[in-house]
């Protein structure tokens, strides 16, 4: 006789088996304790589990190392121990076909090409591109060369008709035709590293200069640019003579940097005259003696030459 305790098997159907799922460990279940579910959006794997990290969790502050930025190539200031970059193997020739500035470089009195020589190691002996220079040697005098190309203002300002994405339009300027260097000039600068040395090299500017044949960007003025400009400065009470003077006295030189030169200081002038004119009316002076005055006085504050005094004064009307 069987017990009331104890229940009858009945026959199992493997399909409901299957169709029931995976079978549970409940004792297992009972020993680790409920488990809560992952938070929405994460999936089981991101969740944590016992001893090990959320490989998704971003690793603390004080662990994290920023990675170098990179360094712009040939910035800084030039020295005495620079050397070809790791994986540089060019030969001295190639440097020099490499480098405009150093490519085109004169051999002028006051470029003093040996002095320079001496300062980086080159062998003055033998051309530059010969293959038993020094291509480390080299490669410093193209840097010092690029250093100075590409410098900034005497007042810190950039250069932008000389210089474009930081680098030089390989070409040493401030040369006479007597072969002497311009103080305030790239060629100056060029001169006093060739005698001073890697201490001349600081801050990435031209030096400033009382010099009248310089120019604000460091290039230098002809005779005959010299005599406009300061002819300019003596007229700057003749705005329009004043402007175009002035517009020669800074061109590139040559037949068509004066034409462009002067046409710049003349539309200067019409520019100043205009907004003198627009100002006068728009201030209620809407009279043939106002307008003239107006004009008059916007033509005199955008005169490059004016001293500035004139020019604050002037436009105030």
């Amino acid at each position: 006789m069987l017990r009331s305790s104890t229940a009858l098997s009945s026959p199992v159907n493997p399909r409901q088996l299957l169709s029931a799922g995976p079978v549970q460990d409940t004792g297992a279940q009972l020993l680790q304790g409920p488990r809560s579910l992952p938070a929405r959006g994460f999936s089981p794997v991101d969740s944590f589990e016992s001893g090990v990290i959320n490989r998704r969790q971003p690793l603390p502050q004080e662990f994290q190392t920023a990675a170098p930025a990179p360094q712009a190539s040939g910035s800084g200031v030039p020295s005495a121990n620079d050397k070809r970059p790791a994986g540089d193997t060019r030969s001295a020739a190639d440097i020099v076909n490499d480098t405009p500035v150093l490519k085109s470089l004169g051999r002028q009195k006051d470029i003093k090409f040996e002095q320079l020589c001496k300062q980086t190691g080159i062998d003055p002996k033998l051309d530059l591109k010969d293959a038993k220079q020094n291509p480390d040697a080299v490669y410093r005098l193209a840097k010092v060369l690029e250093f100075i190309d590409s410098a900034k203002a005497a007042t810190g300002g950039e250069r932008s008709n000389k210089v474009q994405g930081g680098q030089g339009d390989g070409n040493i300027e401030g040369i006479t035709k007597s072969g002497d260097a311009r103080h305030g000039t790239e060629a100056g600068m060029v001169k006093d590293f060739a005698e001073k040395g890697y201490s001349f090299l600081g801050e990435h500017q031209l030096p400033t200069t009382k010099d009248t044949h310089v120019k604000a960007d460091g290039s230098n003025k002809d005779n005959f640019q010299w005599f406009a400009g300061e002819a300019g400065k003596a007229l700057w009470f003749l705005p329009g003579v004043s402007n175009v003077l002035t517009g020669v006295g800074n061109s590139e030189g040559g037949f068509k940097g004066v034409l462009e030169g002067a046409a710049t200081g003349y539309l200067n002038t019409l520019k100043g005259v205009a907004e003198g004119v627009v100002g006068s009316i728009t201030k209620g002076r809407a009279n043939p003696a106002s307008i003239l005055f107006g004009g008059a006085m916007g033509a005199l504050g955008s005169t490059e030459a004016a001293p500035q005094p004139v020019k604050d004064i002037a436009n105030l009307f």
